[in-house]
């Protein structure tokens, strides 16, 4: 509250008092409240008042400290509570832990601007891979994190309602994805390292993922209930695109079930990992650069090349988008060639020959004009 009044004072020394014109008033500093008090005896009452206003006026101009706004560790909490039920929630927070750890976990969300988000990926493309001091960070190491950023922070933005404005992330370019895959020679040296395995699984679990494409997670994950030997069928409920699928078996994957005494209920394999004995049989069969999705890639290689469409394939392996699928379109040049074939002719034979090919094949007018049939 603010107060202009007169005060009285006494001259030391003298008998006589005097009157001065001032002002009391509780203004805030460092967030506590303080009373201060100006009288001077040239002061009139006009003056009182003005000295009084400038003073208010100054204290509303002084910048006010930010509230802190929402954190970095309070988007992450929210984040994994929004994502409970995602299958890679552990790697999620792995990748939030590490996020929190580079920009801070009190930091506001607001403060994660593109400027700091740009300086961030400049560091992590030019630091060294934790597995081998000779190499930076692949490009995939690097562009997770940042996508999981740019998801959180357009929550945050679109859905939470917590950050104003959402800042522009770039992804680097990744390279193609590896592709390695199995030959026959290289298939029959690894079952028959698989079959000297003390691990009596370890043989059908590899003839299996050879002859359906399944992840090891679904390989691991799948329970009698699931399989159907009736109408030869595996039915897969859990995958990584999150969505049910039918696996047909053939003759192998059948009898490598089989081979496992078929049960009404339980898991298929009763072993957790499948990890060190199916590594073990790699080195015993003296294969190179060959891990367990090398299996998948095997599968989804010779099923092309044996005349698999691209889009069965699709199917098949449970790709949510046919873009992943395309990585093995190369390896059907049959299909390629019988398309070029169609143009046979263009260079070497007579006009009137290449018109009356066309209409031929195609059924159209010769000379090349479509009839308009509207």
């Amino acid at each position: 509250m603010a107060k202009v009044n007169q005060r009285p004072w006494k001259v030391p020394g003298q008998r006589a008092k005097r009157k001065a014109w001032g002002f009391t008033v509780q203004v805030n500093e460092n967030s506590q409240k303080k009373q201060k008090r100006c009288y001077k005896a040239e002061w009139t009452r006009e003056d009182a008042e003005k000295a009084l206003a400038a003073l208010l006026l100054q204290v509303e101009q002084q910048p006010k400290a930010k509230a802190p706004g929402f954190t970095l560790a309070q988007a992450a909490e929210r984040y994994l509570a929004t994502k409970a039920r995602k299958r890679s929630l552990a790697e999620d927070e792995r990748i939030l832990k590490h996020l929190k750890s580079a920009f801070g976990a009190d930091s506001p969300l607001a403060d994660i601007t593109a400027s700091r988000i740009s300086e961030y990926k400049a560091q992590r493309l030019a630091a060294l891979s934790p597995y081998r001091k000779d190499v930076t960070l692949s490009v995939a190491a690097v562009n997770r994190p940042l996508a999981l950023l740019r998801h959180l922070l357009r929550l945050a933005h679109e859905e939470w309602e917590v950050l104003s404005a959402l800042p522009k992330i770039r992804l680097e370019k990744e390279p193609q994805g590896r592709l390695r895959w199995l030959t026959q020679e290289e298939i029959a040296k690894l079952l028959d390292a698989c079959s000297q395995s003390k691990n009596r699984e370890l043989h059908a679990a590899v003839v299996l993922a050879i002859n359906t494409g399944l992840r090891r997670g679904e390989l691991l994950g799948l329970t009698w209930e699931r399989v159907d030997l009736s109408r030869g069928v595996i039915r897969l409920e859990l995958t990584k695109s999150g969505k049910r699928r039918e696996v047909p078996l053939n003759d192998d994957s059948y009898r490598a079930l089989v081979s496992l005494t078929p049960k009404t209920a339980g898991r298929v394999f009763s072993t957790k990992s499948l990890r060190k004995a199916y590594e073990n049989a790699v080195v015993a069969a003296k294969l190179d650069d060959v891990n367990f999705h090398t299996l998948r890639h095997t599968f989804a290689s010779w099923a092309v090349m044996r005349g698999v469409s691209v889009k069965e394939l699709q199917e098949l392996l449970g790709h949510s988008t046919l873009t992943m699928t395309l990585r093995y379109a190369h390896l059907a040049p049959e299909r390629l060639r019988t398309a070029v074939s169609r143009v046979q002719g263009l260079t070497s034979a007579r006009p009137t020959e290449v018109s009356a090919q066309a209409s031929t094949q195609e059924g159209l007018p010769a000379g090349g004009v479509l009839a308009n049939s509207a």
